[in-house]
């Protein structure tokens, strides 16, 4: 019960990686607030672990700011944000006009800005942790995505500079970077490779983590198990780390793969 006392706020907590660090972290003994747009999804987790459910906007101040009083208000305290809310800028950059390219840059960056803006100063008194769920795009350039590279990328310049600021301070800010995960969302991103390919779902994951090392992609549930350790006291010296956690993904030498094949 490594979190027990304290109070954790996770964003885009409905469904996948964040819904299954809304459990994991109700199940080392934290107080959890589940935070996304979709009323049944955040109210059917919060009920499952004995939460709170808050229907809100991440990327919008004046609603962050309300669930944060909200939840110290409730609970008294604040100690661990998981900022994972994201999505959408799936396009190169000719295909990216200025509405996809803002709705890319509220999924993937302002969510994360606003949501750790408003919570900084309850997570400054109890000296807290903050992990923003970023993506290995952070780290490289898939095709065709071209805003939701750009603002993962920006993403992990947002942990450092928010760890340099208020490390001092006692808060801790780190970031992971997941490759493939078998989530609600990337079911989704698999539907035009199976059209393409005539594949089932399962062979759509095995198709895309074919050259990955450990050959498959996560579970919501191991991405939330690095999510809680960077949140708890094991890792209180670890702060401005990108944890990346892809199976290995992003160490492959693209070059002499066709010395494999």
């Amino acid at each position: 019960m490594s979190l027990r006392g304290k109070v954790a706020l996770i964003t885009g907590a409905g469904t996948g990686i964040g819904a299954a660090c809304a459990r994991r972290c109700a199940s080392e003994g934290a107080r959890v607030a589940v935070l996304g747009r979709r009323r049944e999804r955040v109210e059917e987790v919060a009920a499952e672990i004995d939460g709170v459910a808050f229907v809100a906007d991440a990327s919008q101040p004046r609603e962050m700011k309300t669930v944060v009083g909200a939840v110290q208000e409730r609970f008294g305290r604040l100690d661990i944000l998981i900022a994972n809310a994201g999505g959408h800028g799936v396009s190169a950059a000719l295909e990216t006009d200025d509405t996809a390219w803002a709705l890319a840059r509220t999924a993937n960056l302002d969510t994360a800005f606003v949501s750790a803006r408003e919570s900084l100063p309850a997570l400054l008194r109890g000296r807290g942790s903050i992990v923003f769920v970023a993506s290995i795009a952070a780290l490289s350039a898939g095709p065709e995505v071209c805003g939701y590279t750009t603002y993962k990328h920006a993403l992990i310049g947002l942990t450092r500079s928010l760890a340099r600021d208020y490390g001092p301070r006692g808060v801790r800010v780190n970031a992971v970077c997941p490759g493939w995960v078998r989530t609600p969302m990337a079911d989704e991103e698999m539907l035009p490779l199976m059209s393409k390919r005539g594949l089932t779902l399962d062979e759509a994951y095995t198709a895309v983590t074919a050259d990955v090392p450990l050959r498959r992609p996560a579970t919501a549930e191991e991405i939330a198990a690095v999510c809680r350790f960077l949140v708890s006291d094991d890792s209180s010296i670890v702060t401005g780390a990108v944890i990346v956690a892809d199976g290995g993904s992003s160490i492959v030498d693209v070059p002499t793969l066709a010395f494999q094949r």
